[in-house]
Order: structure tokens, then C-alpha cells, then sequence
């Protein structure tokens, strides 16, 4: 699904509801988001490692038989396309009411374990077809080529309940290169909301983020919902926040302010690159100037005249060697 222009009246982004291969379950996540108050939506497709068995991909909840298990070590890339969800089944009614637009993105979370997986996701023709790209490095040398090359990503998240994390303890440096660079790092919150064990861990790395990126800069607060009870409200997500050590005013920011940062990254990628030069208005050259006088400022330059001499002494001696064969 395309990508719309990010405008001004953008609100609160939902940067992370789970799609595990029923579009009706993920179009009712998205009915209750808009509900809640997101103008902005990203139905997440996580396919783990990207060198896995195509059946480990998404877990289809229907009544249809097993399929059969292929044989171990005969393994693929798997990329699937992107869920295409049916906006007009979804009532936008509130939003236009409050002066919004609602938008809809696709995104793509792989976990990169070595540097071959990252060349492979990096040129995966089905990768470009996702609006965001979000990557779960192994360790900090995935991160620190991210780090430098990490042009094709977006958001670098991770297992929110991992004791193991090596790139967030001790890293500050990478990270911030990282957030210099235009990458996002993100926070879920659903683990949080099941049990005590797993709340504590994930408050405990979630701490450790913001005080590795100052704060929370570049840092996205998303759900990661796979059922409706794991989504909360814009301002309640706002507030848990501070649960992970964010300050009360810089709460909004991390379902706003850089979410858009994210999206806005996301969609530049999608654009024509160029180049542009700015020049006073009397140095561009009229249309009517004669060609003869701007072969001279050209000539003015020693760059060119060089350049040109260097062409007319070739052709002078490809004419003298012709004669020589014509003798």
C-alpha cells in the first residue's frame, strides 16, 4: 500500500499493530485505533530471521488443515506482500470531524543476524513494496553496519522481554550515530501489560533506551497489539512513558513528533534523488546570449580550457593517424 503525504494536521501514530495473517482480526485492531484517536496506522508484517521456512511466516487462525512441513535445511527468503486492508470498511468519521486525515502504512520488522542477511533484505525486491522497514539486530556489529549503510531502514527495534540485548548496554556512542543518521529506535508496550516478569524487563531495557538517546530522541512508543486489549489510548500510551523514564512534557513526542521523524524518513526514500544548485538571479545565463560569448567565460575557466585541449589534441591525432593508414 502507497504511502500518502505526511501534513501538518498529523496527530498520534499507531507505529506497530501486529498482522499475523487474519486481515479481519488486523482490520478490527485498526478500527478500534481509530477509535482511540490514531490518525496514522502501520500494520506491522514481523517474519523473524529472513532465512526461514515459508510456513513459520504467518500463522493462519482458520479452519484449514495443516499444511505439510517441509523438509529441515530447505530453507527461503520469505517476504510476503503487504496486508491490503479495505479502508472503506473503516469509519474515518471522527477524524475528519477533528480536522485529520487518516493514513494507513505497511511495515516490515526482520531480524538480522549477520551480515549476509542484511545484504539480502538490503536488495529483496519484495522489501520495497513496504512503506517502513524496521530491523531487530543480533548484536552490535549488525548495528554499527546499520549504523553507516542503514540507508533502506527506518526503525531498529528489538525483543522487548530480552535479559540479552547487547547493542543497548553499553553502545551510547553506536546508538546515537545511529539517531544521527535518521534512524528510529522503538518501545512496545503490549508485553508490559501481561504479566509482572515480563513488565519488569521490558521496563528495565525501556529505561536503558531513553537514557542511552537523552530522553527519548528519535525514540517511538508503538503497542505492538496482536489483540485489542494490548492497544491503549494516544495520551494513556503517553503516559507510560514515564514509567520508562521519559519526562511528562516529552511524552507526546513519541507518538507524534517522532513517529512523523520515522514516517517522514520512510517516505523521502520513495522519492527521485537530485541535486541543486543556488545562484544569484544575474548569473543565470539568458536564453538570448549569444553562444559565441558563453564559449568565451566558459574558456575563462582553466578547468574547461584544459579539458578541451585535451579533446582536440585526441582528434588531431586520430586525423593524422588515419592519413597514415590511407598512405
Amino acid at each position: 500500500m502507497a504511502s500518502t503525504f505526511i501534513e501538518n494536521q498529523f496527530q498520534f501514530a499507531e507505529m506497530n499493530i501486529q498482522h499475523r495473517g487474519n486481515p479481519e482480526k488486523t482490520l478490527s485492531l485498526v478500527r478500534r485505533a481509530i477509535r482511540m484517536g490514531y490518525d496514522c496506522v502501520v500494520i506491522n508484517t514481523d517474519i523473524g530471521s529472513i532465512n526461514q521456512n515459508i510456513e513459520d511466516v504467518l500463522q493462519e487462525s482458520t479452519e484449514e488443515p495443516p499444511k505439510k512441513k517441509k523438509k529441515k535445511g530447505k530453507r527461503e527468503n520469505v517476504i510476503p506482500d503487504p496486508v491490503e486492508i479495505d479502508v472503506s470498511k473503516v469509519n474515518t468519521a471522527d477524524l475528519e470531524v477533528a480536522g485529520t486525515k487518516f493514513r494507513l502504512f505497511s511495515r516490515l520488522t526482520v531480524t538480522l543476524t549477520d551480515s549476509t542477511s542484511v545484504h539480502t533484505l538490503m536488495h529483496h525486491p519484495q522489501a520495497h513494496k513496504y512503506d517502513l522497514i524496521a530491523v531487530r539486530p543480533s548484536d552490535d556489529r549488525i548495528l554499527q553496519t546499520l549504523s553507516r549503510k542503514g540507508d533502506f531502514v527506518d526503525i531498529i527495534t528489538y525483543e522487548q522481554t530480552s535479559t540479552s540485548i547487547p547493542w543497548l548496554y553499553g553502545k551510547s556512542g553506536l546508538i546515537q550515530t545511529c539517531i544521527t543518521e535518521g534512524l528510529s529506535f522503538e518501545i512496545t508496550y503490549a508485553e508490559a501489560l501481561k504479566d509482572s516478569s515480563q513488565r519488569r524487563q521490558v521496563l528495565t531495557n525501556a529505561r536503558q533506551l531513553l537514557l542511552v538517546t537523552k530522553g527519548g530522541r528519535g525514540v517511538v512508543l508503538a503497542s505492538g497489539a496482536e489483540e485489542i486489549i494490548d492497544l491503549r489510548a494516544p495520551y494513556d500510551a503517553a503516559n507510560l512513558s514515564i514509567l520508562f523514564g521519559g519526562r511528562p512534557e516529552d511524552s507526546r513526542k513519541f507518538l507524534a513528533g517522532n513517529a512523523k521523524r520515522a514516517l517522514l524518513r520512510a517516505q523521502s526514500r520513495k522519492t527521485i534523488k537530485g541535486a541543486m544548485v543556488v545562484t544569484n538571479a544575474e548569473e543565470i545565463p539568458s536564453r538570448l546570449v549569444n553562444r559565441k560569448n558563453e564559449l568565451e567565460r566558459l574558456m575563462s575557466v582553466p578547468e574547461f580550457r584544459a579539458q578541451l585541449e585535451v579533446v582536440e589534441g585526441s582528434s588531431k591525432d586520430s586525423k593524422e593517424a588515419s592519413k597514415d593508414i590511407d598512405k
